[in-house]
């Protein structure tokens, strides 16, 4: 604990929260309270959000499918709407109304097993966000069929990371960072005036390996990957991130992309999405202003945008990767 004598104030720790370990590191007078803040606030959108918490307004909103509309939350209403108008732009790589799938599979649960083709099709019906009707005057969300249901793991917790941001920043926090899993959101410097270093996990090693290290300030990160959650039978790996459009696991030639960016939603949107996409899609998009880009193929090659010269070091010890800037 040198740091608070040094600093005036720090406070770390890890929770569990949104289905993920959840880290923060804040540094100042108010460290403390920024860090229960952040942890309630956590909680709170866990609860509106997730899928299976009984009074959360998406379970509301999948209960009535094809039954009536939900009036939720500001909040929920302004993420649904976003996250609607990103999934008509991702030309069918993400869709918010995957949970069917997501509940067949099951990868993440228990009891994860390889759907039958009848139980797919029937699945794969029910998706389709453009059917998700948004009222702005009602501030209501309505799934029109029976069966249908909301999954916003994909992009909650980016936008969690933004909420976070939004509310450490009015507590007048001006360093630390908060780690959701595979989203990173840090704000300033460490008090010494250094940048924040974190390691950008090897998708072929363990979580302890990493390619490189990043120095962020004032940004977000997502990573999206199939090394963390999958299950395995008959010799096949099935990992965690569906394909909208074929209701399986994506056969990516990635292995995993990282999308650092000022705007959480975005990053973590774009992650899952390209990655989807892959290698080409996401080489295309490597130059764009609004964000930047690691992606790492199945032939070994770590693509970078050229905004990361200088902020993104490689891990030398990791020869069997070629790191190119594009």
């Amino acid at each position: 604990m040198e740091e608070t004598a040094d600093y005036g104030g720090f406070r770390a720790g890890v929770t569990y929260a949104m289905n993920t370990v959840v880290e923060q590191k804040w540094y100042g007078e108010n460290a403390d309270s920024v860090y229960a803040g952040v942890e309630a606030l956590i909680r709170e959108l866990e609860g509106g959000l997730s899928m299976h918490l009984p009074k959360s307004e998406i379970m509301a909103i999948n209960q009535n499918a094809g039954v009536q509309p939900v009036q939720v939350s500001q909040r929920t209403f302004d993420l649904l709407y976003r996250a609607k108008e990103l999934s008509n732009q991702s030309g069918g790589s993400f869709d918010i109304t995957i949970a069917p799938l997501v509940e067949l599979w099951g990868i993440t649960s228990d009891h994860p097993r390889v759907p039958g083709e009848e139980e797919l099709a029937a699945a794969l019906a029910l998706v389709g966000v453009e059917e998700l009707e948004l009222d702005t005057e009602g501030r209501t969300a309505y799934l029109p069929r029976q069966g249908m249901a909301i999954d916003l793991g994909g992009i909650a917790k980016g936008w969690a990371c933004d909420q976070i941001r939004d509310y450490a920043l009015a507590q007048g926090v001006e360093r630390g960072y908060v780690s959701l899993g595979g989203n990173l959101m840090v704000i300033g410097k460490k008090p010494d005036g250094s940048d924040f270093l974190f390691g950008l996990r090897d998708p072929q090693g363990d979580a302890s390996e990493y390619i490189g290290t990043l120095m962020l300030e004032g940004l977000t990160m997502a990573t999206t990957g199939g090394y963390e959650r999958y299950f395995e039978q008959d010799g096949v790996r099935y990992h965690h991130v569906l394909d909208p459009q074929t209701g399986r696991p994506a056969e990516s030639d990635l292995l995993s992309v990282t999308v650092i960016s000022p705007d959480g939603t975005l990053a973590d949107y774009l992650s899952t999405v390209l990655f989807i996409q892959g290698r080409e899609a996401a080489i295309a998009v490597a130059n764009e202003e609004a964000f930047s880009l690691v992606i790492v193929d199945r032939e070994g090659n770590v693509y970078l945008s050229p905004a990361l010269k200088g902020v993104f070091t490689p891990n030398e010890e990791k020869t069997a990767y070629h790191f190119i800037y594009l």
